[in-house]
């Protein structure tokens, strides 16, 4: 996971050498061969850490914990290996922005290596065809849970290690289950006479909600011994078997109330807060019981804009007062 995040670093850079990758990336050894093999898809790999680090940051903007703690990659602070809830989302996040771009870059053609998504071998069950071209899901969990294991071994007896692997194949599995049906029409005029459709994926934001409702309902887990392997079992809920797309962690998080970068946490002074709200946004769970201070807050924007023929804009400024509240 750290990998990932540090490629958002570079995101912009063009990978057309095997030097390029280095273990000041984050990348093992092993990932070095994967990325040496696989440059054209090296661009891909560092926009999906973007990808998920922005996704976070909106799904997490009115919680105490930000997602601020991942822009250390490749540095981990201590809430991202102690095993909280956070780790295993961060864990789960990664995998799937990885496996989304990688299927969608297969189907806009940005490497040789994969192509469309395989068609439905089932008959079409409304008035429409096969065809287009979907993303390639297949090549891009294959990629991703190459690129990902080399940090997460599956055999692996150490409790955190079953955790990171289980989340990683947790957000690939919402990434999987995402795939809807995508339709094109074709016919004179729009008259879709003919309808042809292909397996898309869901839009990473729609995906990154589910992660966060899975965040939500985390599973704490703790290792049981089955004969010569471990297992987790939840240490509270009582469930036969833990399903495969559940979020699991092992040590409380947290409180995210002062800073402490060690542990990375930001603190929540300073932080906006809804004095109406009972949520996780509202100042009394945000403020961790300090109190909040209001003040008035004037914006100054642009507004009534009219086009002139031709050809120049025109619009008039237009101010707004706003009540804001900051945590203590």
């Amino acid at each position: 996971m750290a990998d990932i995040r540090a490629l958002y670093r570079n995101r912009q850079k063009t990978w057309t050498n095997g030097k390029e990758c280095r273990k000041s990336y984050g990348l093992s050894s092993q990932q070095i061969k994967l990325c040496q093999g696989h440059l054209d898809l090296m661009g891909t790999v560092a926009i999906a850490s973007g990808k998920g680090i922005d996704a976070c940051t909106r799904q997490f903007y009115d919680r105490r914990w930000n997602c601020s703690s991942l822009s250390q990659a490749p540095k981990l602070t201590k809430d991202l290996k102690r095993g909280t809830r956070e780790q295993a989302f961060a864990y789960a996040m990664a995998s799937a922005a990885l496996t989304h771009s990688i299927a969608r870059a297969c189907s806009v053609g940005i490497t040789t290596k994969c192509s469309c998504g395989k068609l439905p071998s089932e008959a079409p069950t409304g008035d429409y065809k096969w065809g287009g071209c979907g993303d390639d899901v297949e090549f891009g969990l294959r990629f991703s849970e190459l690129f990902t294991d080399y940090h997460v071994d599956k055999t692996s007896k150490k409790k955190k290690t079953m955790m990171n692997s289980h989340n990683t194949a947790a957000g690939n599995k919402v990434v999987y289950d995402s795939l809807t049906t995508a339709c094109k029409c074709h016919g004179v005029s729009g008259s879709c006479s003919i309808k042809t459709c292909w397996r898309s994926l869901a839009d990473f934001d729609d995906i990154a909600e589910t992660l966060k409702d899975k965040f939500g309902m985390a599973i704490e887990v703790k290792r049981k011994r089955k004969g010569e392997f471990h297992k987790f079992v939840p240490r509270y809920k009582k469930m036969d078997s833990i399903p495969m797309d559940e979020l699991v962690y092992v040590s409380k998080s947290p409180d995210y109330c002062s800073p402490d970068r060690k542990l990375g946490s930001i603190g929540t002074k300073d932080r906006s807060c809804d004095p109406d709200s009972t949520g996780p946004g509202g100042c009394d769970i945000m403020c961790c019981g300090r109190g909040y201070e209001s003040s008035d807050v004037t914006l100054v924007e642009r507004c009534e804009c009219k086009y002139y023929w031709c050809c120049y804009v025109k619009c008039k400024t237009c101010s707004k007062t706003l009540r804001v509240h900051r945590c203590r």
